[in-house]
């Protein structure tokens, strides 16, 4: 009988015997009973790991009142196992059944994406569907399903990574690395890739021999750079005395903004879990004192509060006093997912693999920390990014025609607050929203009325991590104003309205007028942003501005409001007073 196995690689600072030995002891502790024994497959030494079945009762055994189901079985049984291959460049896995768990904390997550980096053709290789994590916007991951003849040079974009692909090899590639597995009645090769590797093909004993002897051969290749925009660091000594000192700096160093509900540059979720993660009903927060022991900090529905929490927890208790302290806490927090109202968790690890942020390390670079993986953005794509950059704000630039009320200094020395700006539009043909905010959503910061036209201009100060921000805001306010529009009720827009009558701020206008403007004219959305580096100007230097997400925001919102829903325009407000 063949199989259509998956294979995984173990990550190479583990050996056999520190896998073999590590896969045992979780065994025993879970106290599954094994037998296990050492064979021959093809040229490789392989070690054969096999679970004793045990009947299990199914995910149905506890539904049915007892009555109704006497004298029916509803248990089965589930064999699980699993293959150490041991090769000349490390060593490969094979797994069945419920076997996966054990084995996990021992693979390289990244095999199956390198692998098929080495033998991609971007031109022919057709996509049937991918995964994608987002680094920036709404959206913190996405499923698609293509037709035919859509390409891997089609999709390639700024702000997302792969994580999952099903692929239609060229015929010139399959024919190169995997003709033994073809047939006249099965012509293609069609590769399921995530952390493993799928030819999608049945095979016997000795084909599998065979393919890994390919897949050995294939890890000789040099990768593609083209397969995504972001490279994944395995540098082990870079990450930890670069990359994670700076992670929990910059986290030690936003805790009290985080505290007192600041916009978070950290988002938290389980690696590579989003649905599950993003769906659940409650997460629970845990500090291990012991082990064994937990503390529980809190309990919250809403993801975003969970380091609010936790910080919160840690200034209280004086934990958060000196970085060491702080770091020490970290890493033994541990982040529990429930769903469905169950008393058990169907999720659960430390925060430091939930989070997911960039860091800049001045002289380095800009990093990706995301599902517990770095990446950098690799150098072929930093100048057509800071070249798409500087095309959008050249072709969309409005030249403060809208808003042209300069950033000013207060008083006191320091930058006027974005409110403070915004107030300056308190005139004739303006309405200032900033404020008015219905269900988290905010419409717009200022709006300016012309005889056939409607700007809703979004306002940050400065061109970093706020675009991110800024984005979202952008996208959300489009999302609700155009399903709005098409209830007649057109609830936001009164709900709206309303608020402005109360903060006096309405121009005059009835109900009725604020609501004809959004259904008479051409809705046109604003970015406006401004330069914070003194005299490097956005509008020609965006090479000087290190934040390569501030970028890849820019440029994801432009490209997502073209497409799903309204025109959008930059306004780069004069800040030079503030300097």
């Amino acid at each position: 009988m063949k199989q259509n196995p998956t294979i995984y690689k173990i990550s190479k600072q583990h050996t056999l015997e520190n896998v073999h030995e590590g896969v045992l002891k979780h065994l025993r502790q879970n106290n599954k009973t094994f037998k296990e024994k050492d064979f021959q497959l093809v040229d490789f030494e392989v070690k054969l790991i096999v679970i004793e079945s045990d009947d299990k009762d199914s995910e149905w055994s506890e539904f049915f009142p007892s009555e109704y189901i006497e004298d029916i079985s509803l248990q089965y049984k589930m064999p699980s196992l699993v293959l150490l291959i041991s090769t000349e460049v490390g060593i490969y896995s094979v797994v069945g059944g419920a076997f996966y768990q054990y084995v996990l904390p021992f693979l390289d997550n990244s095999y199956g994406l390198n692998t098929y980096s080495r033998i991609m053709n971007p031109i022919q290789d057709r996509i049937i569907t991918i995964n994608t994590r987002g680094v920036t916007g709404l959206r913190a991951g996405m499923k698609e399903q293509f037709k035919d003849n859509y390409r891997i040079m089609d999709y390639i974009k700024f702000g997302k990574i792969p994580t999952e692909l099903k692929i239609r090899l060229s015929n010139e590639t399959a024919d190169l690395y995997f003709d033994q597995f073809l047939t006249s009645r099965s012509p293609q090769i069609i590769l399921s890739i995530s952390s493993g590797f799928n030819i999608n093909k049945k095979l016997s004993f000795i084909e599998l021999g065979n393919l890994i002897k390919i897949l050995v051969h294939i890890e000789s290749l040099t990768p593609n750079d083209f397969f995504s925009s972001y490279k994944e660091i395995d540098d082990k000594s870079f990450i930890s005395k670069s990359l994670a000192p700076a992670l929990l700096n910059k986290l030690f160093n936003e805790r009290i903004d985080i505290i007192d509900g600041k916009t978070s540059n950290f988002d938290v979720c389980y690696p590579n879990k989003v649905e599950d993660f993003y769906s659940a009903d409650e997460y629970e927060i845990k500090i291990q004192e012991v082990k064994y022991k937990f503390e529980k900090i809190g309990r919250t529905s809403d993801k975003s509060e969970i380091l609010r929490i936790l910080f919160k927890y840690l200034a209280e208790n004086g934990y958060d006093r000196n970085l060491k302290s702080f770091n020490k806490k970290i890493y033994n927090t541990h982040i529990l997912t429930y769903k469905n109202q169950k008393s058990t968790h169907i999720l659960k690890t430390t925060l430091i693999h939930h989070l997911n942020t960039e860091i800049y390390i001045p002289d380095v670079g800009t990093f990706i920390y995301l599902d517990s993986k770095w990446y950098r953005l690799r150098e072929i794509f930093i100048e057509e990014m800071n070249d798409r950059c500087a095309e959008i704000i050249s072709n969309n630039n409005l030249n403060n025609t809208i808003l042209n009320e300069k950033w000013q200094l207060k008083v006191n020395g320091k930058r006027e607050d974005e409110d403070v700006y915004n107030a300056k539009y308190l005139k004739d043909n303006y309405l200032v929203l900033d404020g008015v905010i219905i269900d988290s959503i905010e419409l717009a910061d200022v709006i300016h009325i012309q005889n056939n036209w409607l700007y809703l201009c979004h306002v940050k100060y400065g061109f970093s991590t706020e675009i991110r921000e800024l984005y979202s805001q952008i996208v959300l306010s489009a999302r609700r104003l155009k399903n709005d529009l098409k209830d007649e009720n057109n609830i936001y827009i009164k709900a709206i309205y309303k608020q402005l009558e109360e903060k006096g701020r309405n121009g005059g206008l009835t109900e009725k007028e604020f609501v004809q403007l959004f259904k008479t004219k051409n809705i046109k959305y604003v970015m406006s942003i401004t330069s914070h580096l003194k005299n490097k100007s956005v509008t020609n230097q965006i090479k000087k501005y290190p934040s390569n997400i501030a970028k890849l925001s820019l440029i994801q919102c432009f490209t997502e409001m073209a497409t799903e829903y309204y025109s959008i325009e930059m306004e780069i407000i004069d800040n030079s007073e503030c300097f």
